[in-house]
This record gives structure tokens, C-alpha cells and sequence, in this order.
């Protein structure tokens, strides 16, 4: 993706879903603190931006451990749309460990995805996809990760916080 002045509607499937971004605890993520700070400041972000709706796109979902990974496949990935705007959305790269001036190096790309909004609306947005081998992976069926977390829950399985 290339850097743009107007904001993108992003569409977001895991732990910066509304409902699962003030439950995590960023510092239980191995990742390096500037991307645990950044995830601080994502869910600042995500509530100062418009939310446009719930959403879903073509995908398959899956569990790395902490947080889910999308990727291309024949399934429906349930999320949300939000507006953000060019230095929310620089400050978020940061959080999915999106390198745009190299991508190969990336933990999750940035692309162009078609969404479906819940009142039947198709929308253009952007959606981080996960950038590494997935046979490792445990699939999330539902493609909601929302609901793949409360069943695991349920199942008395340790989650994170």
C-alpha cells in the first residue's frame, strides 16, 4: 500500500475488535515494547475513529496464539470497519509489524479487501493479512475470532487477558 493524505476504512478481525481491545493485556504479547506501546495507542486510536460497521470479507482465520491471522481462502472472516486516518494508521503498521518499505519482512501486509457490511453494503477497505507459513496454525472455523475466544473460554481453556 502506498502512503496516502486520505483516511481508509479499515477492517480489523482480532484483538483490535471493539469488543476484545481493552481486554488484552500488551505486555503479555511477546512482541518488542515500541509494538506493545503501539497497541496501547491503536485502541486510543480506534475509539477516536468513525465506526463505519460490522463487516465481514473472504478469508480464513487462524489462531497464532495471542491474536488471530488472516489469510486468503474461501471462508468469511467476521470483523469491524473504522475510518482512520493516514497517522492512525502508520501508528497501527507499527502494532502488526507492517514494514511498507519492506514488505517481505513484514509479520502482517496491508492490503486492498472487499468487505460486506451487515445492511448488505460492499465497501472498499484495508486489512492486515498475515505474512508467514500457517501449517503450524490451529484453524478458527467460525472465522469470528470474537466467538473462537469465548468458546475456548468456556471450555475452562487459559487465554490471554
Amino acid at each position: 500500500m502506498s502512503k496516502s493524505d486520505s483516511p481508509v476504512n479499515l477492517f480489523v478481525y482480532g484483538t483490535l475488535r471493539r469488543e476484545e481491545r481493552h481486554k488484552v493485556r500488551p505486555e503479555s504479547f511477546d512482541i518488542p515494547a515500541s509494538r506493545r506501546n503501539a497497541f496501547i495507542e491503536t485502541g486510543n486510536i480506534l475509539d477516536e475513529a468513525p465506526f463505519i460497521g460490522f463487516a465481514t470479507t473472504p478469508g480464513t482465520l487462524f489462531d497464532v496464539g495471542r491474536y488471530p491471522a488472516l489469510i486468503k481462502g474461501e471462508g468469511t472472516v467476521y470483523g469491524e470497519v473504522y475510518r482512520v486516518e493516514p497517522e492512525g494508521l502508520r501508528r497501527i503498521d507499527l502494532l502488526e509489524g507492517f514494514e511498507e518499505e519492506d514488505p517481505a519482512q513484514s509479520h502482517y501486509l496491508r492490503i486492498d479487501v472487499k468487505v460486506l457490511l451487515k445492511g448488505g453494503e460492499s465497501l472498499k477497505a484495508q486489512a492486515y493479512l498475515y505474512n508467514h507459513e500457517t501449517d503450524h496454525l490451529s484453524l478458527i472455523p467460525s472465522g469470528d475470532y470474537c466467538r473462537y475466544l469465548e468458546e475456548q473460554r468456556s471450555k475452562n481453556i487459559s487465554l490471554p487477558e
